[in-house]
């Protein structure tokens, strides 16, 4: 009963959204390739991260919206001496790096229909980046908070007039702050996009 109920329910939302192209939400899964500052403290590529986006068309063009994400990196140090502060430890090192990117954002898509969409974007606002390093039962946790821009390229690729796949590059980069060197990476997306 309750899958029934699910699908009438989706099927009732999907008519509605079929109306017209006002708007665009993503799931993405994103690669992400430390750079500069944070590959200095890891520098393994990941591909554990995510990101949500939604957009709302403010003429046939140009898109504006939120997107929000999360990625993680990790490495594990081989055995030698590290220091914090006045205290140098040795051992085998963990260290993880987790940031939520929170970004305004405006994209201009090239075509407004069409099997293949090339756009362009930028983004504006917050990332919060946490880091540990773990080291037998010493454990260092700081979150640091940077503003964070990022400029992207990429396209859509839309079969039919409510989905879509999307590949794209965004290149994300946190300003210095009192706490934290800037951080930036790059990041290649690939994700699902419903269209309403």
């Amino acid at each position: 009963m309750k899958n029934i109920l699910f699908t009438i329910i989706l099927v009732f939302a999907l008519s509605v959204f079929a109306n017209a192209q006002n708007s665009l939400f993503s799931f993405n899964y994103s690669v992400t390739v430390p750079l500069g500052n944070t590959s200095d403290f890891i520098d393994q590529v990941s591909g554990r991260g995510f990101i949500f986006e939604y957009q709302k068309f403010i003429d046939p063009h140009w898109a504006i919206g939120i997107e929000a994400g999360h990625t993680t990196l990790y490495k594990r140090e081989g055995e030698k001496v590290y220091s914090e502060g006045t205290a140098s430890l040795s051992g085998i090192q963990y260290r993880y790096q987790y940031s939520w990117p929170i970004l305004a954002t405006a994209n201009y898509y090239a075509l407004r229909t069409g099997l293949i969409r090339p756009y362009a974007g930028v983004g504006i606002g917050t990332m919060a980046s946490q880091r540990k390093i773990d080291m037998g039962i010493f454990r260092s946790d700081k979150t640091h908070w940077q503003f964070a821009i990022k400029p992207e390229v990429g396209t859509l690729i839309q079969p039919n007039p409510n989905m879509a796949f999307r590949i794209g590059a965004k290149y994300l980069m946190g300003i210095e702050s009192s706490d934290l060197v800037g951080q930036s990476n790059l990041n290649f997306s690939f994700g699902i996009v419903f269209i309403n």
